[in-house]
């Protein structure tokens, strides 16, 4: 009698332990990683690493949260950063990726001062000529995400405009051809990635824009994150659309920080006048 209630209480630990080993697996939090430019990066905002928008998305949904992104990148560094054992890895582990390219393709381009100048007389040749090597790049690096790691779910959002008034031009055309790679790149590979609007959430919207008149600020970065917490929940990875914020993001400002209070105050407000992002409302078209 002994040796079979042994044997009965062996069966149920057994059965027990594969039970709490499969719920385990089950419960396992998802890998979340963002690469990318400045935006994913969260730039503008000082606390980054607590406040980025990448961040406040881990946070509620209960992701493993990796950040990657670094400022000034563009397609063609992230194509090349994809062939390094480094960031192979961690595409390889994720199980979510925010991909985040393309405005850097103008903005931080060598030639972005003649960009602008041609764009301004209403030369577009050079500008939609770019938009093809965006999407050339782009493409294969899709193409090379999947190939790392063919499982993955991949969310790709597209670009604001931040700048009104002067510049408002160069910077929506911009944002247009960068927008229009992605919507072309779709249209050709449906179901390829998810897109995320950040357009729609910022455009318009100077409140939600850092002093740098560039990069969301801790107010922004808690828009994005709603904008991809709400992809999040309609593909089945998520089950609420509102951020949770365990850190009070705190507004990064550049100016300052390398001017000086003075000067960077003094340029702050130039540049916002000038970008149209002085005030929360600006009544004037681009």
């Amino acid at each position: 009698m002994k040796k079979i209630t042994a044997v009965l209480l062996a069966i149920v630990l057994l059965l027990s332990s594969t039970a709490l080993f499969a719920f385990a697996e089950e419960s396992e939090p998802l890998n979340y990683l963002l690469i990318g430019d400045s935006i994913a990066q969260g730039y503008g905002v000082e606390n980054r690493n607590e406040a980025s928008f990448g961040k406040i998305v881990a946070n509620t949904n209960g992701y493993n949260y990796r950040n990657l992104a670094y400022s000034a990148s563009d397609t063609g560094d992230w194509l090349k950063n994809l062939d390094n054992e480094y960031y192979i890895s961690a595409v390889e582990e994720a199980d979510i990726i925010s991909l985040s390219v393309g405005s850097n393709d103008y903005l931080a381009s060598s030639d972005v001062v003649l960009l602008v100048l041609e764009d301004m007389v209403g030369y577009m040749k050079e500008i939609k000529a770019r938009e093809e090597i965006i999407l050339e790049n782009f493409s294969k690096i899709i193409d090379r995400i999947y190939e790392i790691n063919p499982d993955v779910v991949l969310l790709v959002n597209n670009v604001y405009v931040a700048w009104r008034f002067i510049g408002g031009k160069v910077f929506t055309d911009a944002s247009n051809c960068v927008n229009d790679a992605y919507d072309r790149y779709l249209a050709e590979n449906p179901g390829a990635f998810y897109l995320v609007d950040f357009a729609s959430a910022m455009n318009g919207k100077p409140q939600l824009i850092a002093d740098d008149c560039v990069h969301p600020n801790a107010e922004g970065n808690i828009v994005l994150a709603k904008a991809v917490l709400e992809k999040l929940k309609e593909i089945g990875l998520g089950e609420t659309t509102e951020p949770v914020i365990l850190v009070e993001g705190i507004d990064y400002n550049y100016y300052i920080k390398y001017y000086g209070k003075f000067a960077g105050t003094l340029l702050t407000f130039i540049i916002k006048t000038l970008t149209g992002n002085l005030f929360d409302y600006y009544p004037f078209p681009v």
